[in-house]
């Protein structure tokens, strides 16, 4: 099938609002049976900060509550999204010519247990940001947390769950948490977007705390960074090293975007990138196992500042740079002066 048609198809697919789904770790404390299709996120990264936007929709088969987590490398400031992010990515989506080539392949310390550092109702979300400087005494803490809520009844095989997950990010030096409680019902809910924003120097994104759910679903991740990801063996093998052994993820060309396109997504999007920086509309996807080996924290120092495009077999002849735009085509030789002489 024509690769373009492959792409058209898509984006008619994911771009409904129905689809909309983040990742998150999910703890529930009955026998409610919890789905999580899909995810969807959009991370904007200048090297030195991340912003990851986040919209959940979740499903049972009975009413229930349900404690989402997220852990960070750094404590994240968290705010309610404004307007629709997801409606605006859309828009620009469908406006950039992204397609995808097929799977990613290798070529070439507090006194406290645990630190309450934001309790705050942000629009229909309840959020808890903590730091774990303990294990030991983060599974009291969850059964007064929950208790507090008047939630009584909890499983302990849920429990051991969610604690082990927790347990493996504090192992690896990961110490923050936002609790975020919600209500879920037997229709599926959307659950209005979170922004979160936090200080690191890698392109994040927990993955592993989806494999408390289990089952298989779908990811789409849209990436704004200052270059395109993946043109760099590294960056591709730490993606895959990421994901289950037997199905890998894909990685989409690149666009080139400015700042007037970004503002409708992330207001604060100015605080992120300046009119002069190069900045790249990308996606990754995954579809298959929630059976993650581990989040993604990938080195963006040496990200290629210039688009990623499909090679259709004619190398550098013009029918390959008609993909490119102008700025596009700049960027790529100010990174290849060499080429210029030929």
């Amino acid at each position: 099938m024509n690769k373009k048609l492959i792409a058209t198809i898509f984006f008619l697919l994911i771009l409904s609002p129905s689809l909309l789904f983040a990742d998150k770790g999910h703890f529930w404390w009955d026998d409610a049976s919890l789905s999580e299709d899909s995810q969807k996120a959009i991370i904007f990264h200048n090297k030195e900060e991340e912003v990851l936007i986040l919209g959940t929709e979740l499903k049972a088969d009975k009413e229930t509550g349900v404690l989402e987590f997220i852990p960070f490398p750094s404590e994240p400031a968290v705010s309610l999204a404004k307007g629709n992010p997801f409606e605006a990515i859309n828009k620009l989506l469908r406006i950039k010519r992204i397609e995808f080539e097929g799977p990613i392949t290798k070529g070439g310390a507090g006194t406290e247990p645990v630190e309450i550092r934001l309790s705050q109702k942000i629009g229909l979300h309840d959020v808890t940001v903590i730091k774990i400087n303990d294990i030991n005494g983060f599974n009291n803490w969850v059964i007064d947390f929950l208790d507090k809520k008047g939630i009584k009844k909890i499983e302990l095989k849920a429990l051991k769950n969610f604690s082990a997950i927790a347990e493996d990010y504090i192992k690896r030096g990961i110490q923050y948490f936002v609790f975020d409680y919600v209500e879920v019902k037997k229709t599926p809910r959307f659950i209005e977007p979170l922004i979160y924003r936090f200080k690191t120097d890698k392109l994040y994104y927990p993955l592993k705390t989806s494999n408390i759910i289990g089952g298989f679903g779908r990811i789409e991740l849209v990436l704004i960074l200052p270059g395109s990801l993946g043109i760099n063996e590294n960056e591709r093998i730490k993606i895959i090293e990421a994901f289950p052994e037997k199905r890998r993820p894909e990685l989409s060309t690149t666009s080139k975007v400015y700042l007037k396109e970004l503002k409708p997504i992330y207001e604060k999007a100015d605080e992120i990138f300046t009119e002069k920086s190069k900045i790249y509309l990308q996606m990754l996807r995954y579809e298959g196992a929630y059976k993650f080996r581990d989040d993604l924290n990938i080195d963006i120092s040496n990200i290629a500042p210039y688009a990623r495009k499909v090679e259709r077999g004619w190398g550098y002849e013009p029918n390959f740079l008609d993909d490119f735009t102008l700025d596009e085509l700049n960027d790529y030789f100010e990174a290849h002066p060499e080429l210029r002489k030929k």
